[in-house]
């Protein structure tokens, strides 16, 4: 209970303010304690500050610009980044329920709200807290069922509108905020279906729109999606300016295939190209980059995507860039992937470049962790005078290429696709060399010497054979050689 000192001035207070203009909310609440019998706690619990005691418009329910709900010059303008202040005839209640709203306010909301944002990107005061359909939200994340719904027309039954109205509607109230809405992670998805409902000029409208960002959206997250969408409706024209956006500055495009968002915008690019002015231009931009777009994770699907779009002569300078670094490309573990593609897809003159870079390089790249794949894959091919070469580029080095974890790989695809008569000529070298026996019992070379019994015949063989005899009782007394007496043994029964 308060005492007497503290309710006399309490009433003393009281008579001040009374002398002075007030607001018709404090001239309510100053008439509801009035009584001085009661106790300030009393008063206080008479004085209602419900929502549903505030009726406000739809369309005055907006904070359109930071000073307020409709602009500095609306009566009911109270608001500095959020805040309400003491001249305000009207009171400010975060917590105003669904029920005070209808579906078609949320949606003046929606589209008000959206413009705000864009109007004035930097803005950083605090933002009203708006009602929607799924529960309270700030301006700064609208609600993404609602735009969902209404970006994608299920919503009928709560709008009430019909699918050409809903059109017409999205297409007023959103213009301006496409870009924000391609970058969203929840309306993205539904802004691509939205863009097939639209007439070609609607489209039309939309692209000017988004045209100038391109570039920025191939690389978002979200917003290579819509560029997809936006690449599977585009008139050739259309298609002809997003190529000269993306080429109009040097390793612009190979930048954006450098990214695991833009990869994907690119690929579909290479799809929808429809002109050879088209393929022209594309191919001039990532061929000087062909190098890099190989060896990385991601561009790597764009040099594979081009072999497979685009016919052999527009791959050319491409190709040819990739044979120029052809060392550097079949020793790195995505580019010797895409250096095996690119020999198979190859012809002509160009074909021939890329095997004699290969052949230049043989020896260091049979013994390369990555390069070896790309020598077994050229001598699987069986394209003529490919093996001898290799043979000639390898000649002497047999023997040591078969203690190698990776060269003793290149060996046994001599002896396993049966290239006669290199395989005799590779089997009679290691046969010469005096340290043969190790082979027997190396962790790799117990692999050749099983390949090559598997490959030569006659006298070669036997003398293979004798060779394990001679050498059974070492071999009995190590892991390796015991495993290929094993299986030598077991041929024989």
């Amino acid at each position: 209970m308060m005492s007497q000192r503290s309710s006399s001035a309490f009433h003393n207070d009281h008579s001040l303010t009374s002398s002075s203009q007030q607001p018709p909310e404090l001239s309510r609440f100053f008439s509801q304690t009035h009584n001085p019998s009661q106790t300030l706690e009393d008063a206080f619990s008479r004085l209602s500050v419900s929502a549903s005691s505030f009726n406000y418009p739809h369309s005055d329910f907006v904070a359109d610009t930071p000073y307020g709900i409709n602009g500095p010059s609306h009566p009911c303008n109270t608001w500095a980044g959020g805040i309400p202040t003491s001249q305000s005839s009207h009171l400010w209640h975060p917590t105003f329920t669904v029920n005070n709203y209808s579906h078609h306010g949320d949606e003046f909301l929606c589209s008000k709200l959206l413009t705000r944002q864009s109007e004035n990107p930097t803005f950083s005061g605090v933002y009203p807290v708006v009602p929607f359909s799924n529960g309270m939200m700030s301006q700064k994340t609208p609600n993404a069922g609602f735009l969902n719904g209404l970006l994608s027309g299920k919503s009928s039954n709560i709008l009430g509108f019909s699918r050409d109205e809903r059109r017409l509607r999205w297409f007023n109230n959103f213009r301006g905020c496409v870009l924000m809405l391609a970058m969203d992670q929840h309306t993205c998805r539904t802004l691509q279906e939205t863009l097939r409902t639209l007439t070609r000029e609607e489209f039309d409208i939309i692209f000017l729109e988004l045209i100038n960002h391109v570039t920025n959206l191939m690389v978002d997250p979200f917003g290579n999606y819509v560029v997809q969408r936006m690449m599977e409706l585009c008139s050739e024209e259309q298609q002809t300016q997003i190529v000269l956006r993306v080429t109009q500055c040097n390793f612009q495009l190979v930048r954006i295939c450098l990214s695991s968002h833009g990869t994907r915008a690119v690929e579909k690019l290479l799809e929808h190209l429809t002109s050879q002015e088209q393929r022209d231009r594309v191919m001039s931009a990532l061929s000087p980059g062909a190098a890099i777009l190989a060896k990385d994770v991601s561009g790597h699907r764009v040099i594979l995507h081009c072999l497979k779009q685009f016919p052999r002569e527009d791959n050319e300078n491409l190709l040819n860039v990739v044979a120029n670094k052809c060392f550097e490309i079949a020793t790195d573990k995505t580019g010797c992937c895409v250096l095996q593609p690119c020999i198979n897809h190859a012809q002509g003159e160009i074909k021939k470049k890329l095997i004699a870079a290969v052949m230049l390089y043989a020896s260091l790249l049979a013994e390369d962790c990555y390069g070896n794949y790309v020598v077994q894959h050229l001598l699987s091919l069986g394209i003529p005078g490919v093996a001898e070469s290799l043979w000639r580029q390898l000649e002497g080095r047999f023997f040591y290429l078969a203690c190698n974890k990776y060269g003793s790989n290149v060996v046994e695809k001599f002896f396993q696709d049966s290239v006669e008569p290199y395989s005799t000529y590779i089997t009679l070298e290691l046969l010469h060399n005096p340290n043969v026996p190790m082979l027997l019992v190396d962790p790799y070379g117990n692999y050749v010497i099983k390949s090559a019994l598997s490959s030569v015949r006659g006298h070669v063989r036997n003398a293979l054979e004798q060779l394990i005899k001679k050498n059974s009782l070492m071999m009995q007394s190590n892991l390796f050689g015991k495993k290929l007496l094993a299986w030598f043994n077991k041929g024989r029964i």
